[in-house]
């Protein structure tokens, strides 16, 4: 139900229409407390009258009230724009996500940007293999030194090639050889490089039906070699020669 006496205010600085008017001085005739509050305020009323003179308020204090709220409103706005901005780029992507898709579609899109990313990173990968086979064509591979393999014992019809290669600062030894005889059970040709009387194992091979067979070994930085030799080992597992010497430099 309306309480009658909260118009009080609004009666006394006409801000009531006809029919409110109407009903609160109906109300008026009826309610001590308000009629007491009217008098009241009429009388501070007459008694300030006398002592302000009514003035009008320049224009010019308008236009700086009004100025100052739209700057103030400005401010505001300002302040939340900054304050949006600072929501992280996830926070947004969520956040336009659930308001605009169902959670399946959401969960689609977020799958999308994480292939994307991917994909992204793949090209950034595939860019740095580009630039490093780039670099390896600038610096491509030479061949350093030619040794001529000469076979004997067991393999004096065996021949073979080792070539030291350069490529950068990597250096590697690629042997070739032709008319090995057919290794049997555990057997393998092994690779030595000699210098000052020891032995550095280069790896083992086992030739084909037709007897040939290659090898690559890629040496130590800075390592250095005098002769090749190749042997026949009972087992891949020698650190050092233990068969018979078949083909060397």
């Amino acid at each position: 139900m309306e309480n009658k006496c909260d118009n009080l205010s609004l009666y006394i600085i006409n801000e009531l229409n006809n029919q409110d008017k109407k009903q609160f001085e109906d109300h008026l005739l009826k309610c001590a407390k308000c009629q007491q509050e009217l008098k009241s305020i009429q009388e501070t009323w007459q008694m300030l009258s006398y002592d302000v003179e009514e003035t009008e308020v320049p224009e010019s204090l308008k236009s700086q009230v009004m100025d100052f709220v739209f700057e103030e409103n400005k401010f505001l706005k300002h302040e939340e724009k900054i304050e949006a901005e600072q929501i992280s780029f996830k926070e947004r992507i969520l956040s336009v996500a659930k308001r605009h898709f169902s959670p399946l579609s959401t969960a689609v899109t977020a799958i999308l940007i994480i292939c994307l990313i991917g994909f992204y990173w793949n090209i950034l990968q595939l860019k740095d293999t580009i630039e490093s086979l780039e670099n390896k064509a600038a610096d491509p591979t030479q061949i350093v030194t030619t040794y001529s393999l000469t076979g004997q014992s067991l393999a004096a019809s065996a021949t073979g090639s080792a070539y030291l290669l350069q490529e950068g600062t990597e250096t590697s030894l690629v042997i070739a050889l032709n008319n090995m005889p057919i290794t049997k059970g555990n057997e393998v040709y092994q690779v030595w490089l000699l210098k000052n009387g020891n032995r550095q194992s280069a790896g083992t091979l086992i030739p084909d039906q037709n007897g040939s067979g290659l090898i690559t070994y890629r040496l130590p930085p800075e390592y250095s070699f005098e002769d090749i030799g190749i042997t026949l080992e009972p087992n891949p597992f020698n650190t050092q020669p233990q068969g018979q010497k078949v083909l060397g430099t």
